[in-house]
């Protein structure tokens, strides 16, 4: 069972965001600031927060994402050195988000009244983001049924992949994904049971797709998982 659409929605609107504010203001921003650290499992914010605060990601792994009505933890995201948390801030308040650290991780926070205000000194990238969120809104139901749509082995397939293209690095043929998750993180990034995302990891294993390794970090056939979602059958 998917994560309910609108939140998927505020999930796409927020990456789009991230990939703006991405690099484009923390020359302005961040200098002379103070930086903290969240310890591995700590929550920098909790939905219900009203406090309106980016924080920019300076090193480390954080996941982004809800509870649902009946307890389950659904990750929109994960967000890695140089990326932003807490865009959301923009669309809700208080925020129906919480971010959590994966690792020890440094952060900078900054209030949105000055990103704002830096914003409301550059006309061309407040113009840009108004555009750029206008084309999520109008392209997040495509996003909504990626996310949803297929079986189980089909939808670990498309995270993998995100995966390796967010964290993955070369290792020999194959591609590791630098940063440590459990089945059940990857269970909640596909809005699963941890069950069922083992069964289906180990029948990836069986076809060699997916490895571990020795520090259990996943180890990834890039390319024969591009093949296998290609596939007619898969």
């Amino acid at each position: 069972m998917g994560a309910p659409e609108s939140e998927l929605h505020r999930a796409f609107v927020g990456s789009v965001l991230v990939s703006l504010f991405r690099g484009r203001f923390c020359d302005t921003l961040l200098p002379n600031r103070a930086v903290f650290t969240a310890a591995k499992g700590s929550s920098i914010y909790e939905a219900g927060d009203v406090r309106r605060d980016f924080f920019f990601l300076r090193h480390g792994v954080v996941k982004v994402g809800s509870v649902t009505d009946d307890g389950r933890e659904v990750i929109y995201d994960l967000r890695k050195d140089g990326d932003v948390v807490g865009e959301l801030c923009v669309c809700d308040t208080p925020r129906r988000d919480r971010a959590v650290a994966l690792e020890s991780s440094e952060l900078t926070a900054v209030p949105y009244e000055e990103v704002l205000d830096n914003l409301q000194q550059n006309r061309d990238a407040l113009h840009e983001i108004f555009g750029a969120v206008c084309r999520a809104l109008s392209s997040s139901y495509d996003q909504v049924s990626l996310l949803s749509s297929g079986g189980i082995l089909e939808r670990l397939v498309k995270v993998l992949l995100r995966l390796a293209k967010q964290f993955g690095r070369s290792s020999g043929d194959l591609t590791e994904v630098e940063t440590y998750l459990t089945q059940e993180e990857i269970a909640q990034m596909m809005a699963s049971s941890r069950e069922r995302v083992s069964v289906a990891l180990n029948l990836l294993r069986d076809r060699a797709l997916v490895r571990y390794s020795r520090g259990g970090h996943l180890l990834l056939d890039v390319q024969a998982l591009e093949n296998w979602r290609s596939a007619p059958s898969a």
